[in-house]
């Protein structure tokens, strides 16, 4: 596949089958924003995803509790068979079985639900993120090209600087001691002290 033809394809497409981490619990996840700054639209996308996350354990807790419930109400209905009277009990205990059943039905099927809404969301933060991130990188490694060039010219500049420090020292020098040479040391002590 050509270039060109791999960024016609949107990130949604690449993202078909693969399976993904979920991005607010993996670290790295976090590291692609130093010191926790991100825009506004990814701080929303991750709270709709710990949300969502959020629920799913909820939900799991709830139905694990009230399938606890119901196994005991059943215990309950099923010792209490065998003794007669207290018709009312029995009503109360069967109503209370049927709605028991019915929100772990409603929990269940809301529980079946959550993991695309999880996928769904956790792909939208991703594709933000990405684009996001991939911007950064680029304007960060266009900076980092000019800031090298900048480097590379005044490295330049420096080493024509040092040498033409080094031919200035070797004239000084060379200029003094020509003038020594000829004025001796008394002249030369006499200008050293103006």
């Amino acid at each position: 596949m050509k270039r060109n033809e791999a960024e016609k394809i949107p990130v949604e497409e690449l993202l078909k089958g693969k399976k993904l981490p979920i991005l607010v619990l993996d670290q790295r996840w976090h590291k692609l924003f130093p010191g926790g700054k991100k825009p506004a639209e990814i701080r929303v996308l991750e709270q709709k995803l710990n949300g969502l996350l959020k629920e799913q354990g909820k939900l799991v807790n709830e139905v694990k509790s009230l399938k606890t419930g119901k196994k005991k109400l059943m215990d309950a209905i099923v010792s209490g068979m065998s003794t007669e009277g207290n018709e009312r009990k029995k009503e109360k205990q069967q109503k209370l079985l049927l709605e028991t059943n019915e929100r772990i039905e409603k929990q269940s099927d809301r529980l079946m639900e959550l993991p695309y809404e999880i996928k769904d969301a956790n792909e939208k933060l991703l594709i933000v993120g990405v684009r996001y991130c991939y911007n950064e990188w680029k304007n960060r490694r266009e900076e980092l090209l000019e800031l090298t060039a900048l480097i590379d010219t005044m490295r330049e500049e420096l080493k024509e600087k040092v040498a033409y420090k080094v031919d200035l020292e070797e004239s000084v020098d060379a200029t003094y001691s020509l003038m020594h040479a000829l004025l001796g040391r008394e002249v030369m002590n006499l200008f050293d002290r103006d």
